[in-house]
């Protein structure tokens, strides 16, 4: 497996990314999905299961379904994130699941340690953070 990022200005259409693939995520291989279930860690409050229905429909799958499949959770901050993924984590060594949302994995860090003079501790959490992450792509 691979981690990908994706970054641009605010509104261009990342979370709807984000949202579009974990529907694709669901689809049999035939339709080019993965067949498998999505994570979803959201940071900012910007999920929107009506979203994913709507895409669900376009892909001709049912809705309900799709949205039961996408483990949804919202991070509360930076320490919240971390426990989310090492959760995450042992739900992936299940086998069922083909893709990680984390939107945004800097939001929970930019709060929680503002300023130069927490900068040092932002990139030790951050860096353990990608790192289990890494940890978790190699491992799938």
């Amino acid at each position: 497996m691979s981690i990908s990022e994706v970054y641009g200005e605010f509104r261009c259409g990342k979370t709807q990314l984000s949202h579009t693939m974990s529907v694709i995520a669901q689809l049999p291989k035939d339709m080019g999905g993965a067949e498998g279930k999505a994570a979803y860690i959201d940071t900012e409050g910007t999920f929107r299961p009506e979203r994913i229905a709507q895409i669900a429909e376009r892909f001709g799958v049912d809705p309900d379904s799709t949205l039961e499949n996408i483990s949804y959770a919202r991070a509360l901050n930076s320490e919240h994130q971390l426990e989310l993924l090492n959760t995450l984590a042992k739900e992936f060594a299940s086998g069922e699941y083909r893709l990680l949302i984390i939107d945004s994995i800097m939001n929970c860090f930019r709060v929680d340690y503002c300023g130069r003079g927490e900068l040092a501790d932002r990139q030790q959490k951050l860096n353990q953070f990608l790192m289990k992450l890494a940890h978790m792509a190699e491992g799938m």
